[in-house]
């Protein structure tokens, strides 16, 4: 599944390269749009698949923020049955506010993070923020494509590497 994911991502085209700005600030020489990816059926499925595979299976929640890692999670919630935790960037300022939509941790919950990207792991630092004010458990983080060397407080996984999909 893993050859299969490489190669869809790769007739989306989901590598620009050309320089651009990154989340964080820091420009880039290329970037890479996995949120492309979530627009086709075959990819999305297989990323789903292929980190479901990865979970520890002790897993109740998975937690995401913003578009690039919103998708896998809902699909790998609704087929496996975890808790979908949806982070805001910021706490909402209407309803009853707060940072955590959908379900929100609790103690004996082992919650998973999930993002698109890994670059510098400035959004996996940001829900982990959040996460960790619940009395759950963080298993580790995981993602689609790391292409930096940041760094983050858990155990960080993932499908793929930026090389994987630049080199031909």
């Amino acid at each position: 599944m893993r050859e299969e994911l490489i190669r869809v991502l790769r007739e989306l085209d989901v590598v620009y390269r050309e320089p651009v700005k990154g989340v964080s600030g820091k420009h880039l020489d290329y970037y890479v749009d996995i949120k492309k990816a979530y627009g086709n059926p075959r990819a999305l499925h297989l990323i789903s698949e292929l980190i479901w595979g990865m979970l520890d299976k002790s897993t109740t929640c998975i937690a995401a923020m913003g578009y690039g890692g919103l998708s896998p999670p809902s699909v790998i919630s609704a087929k496996y049955g975890l808790h979908l935790v949806m982070v805001r960037d910021s706490p909402k300022q209407h309803g009853r506010g707060g940072f955590i939509d959908g379900y929100v941790p609790a103690l004996g919950d082992s919650v998973v993070i999930f993002d698109d990207v890994f670059t510098t792991g400035g959004s996996l630092k940001k829900v982990l923020g959040v996460i960790g004010q619940t009395e759950a458990k963080i298993l580790g983080s995981y993602v689609v494509v790391k292409r930096g060397e940041g760094n983050v407080d858990v155990p960080l996984r993932w499908l793929l590497t930026a090389g994987d999909l630049l080199s031909e």
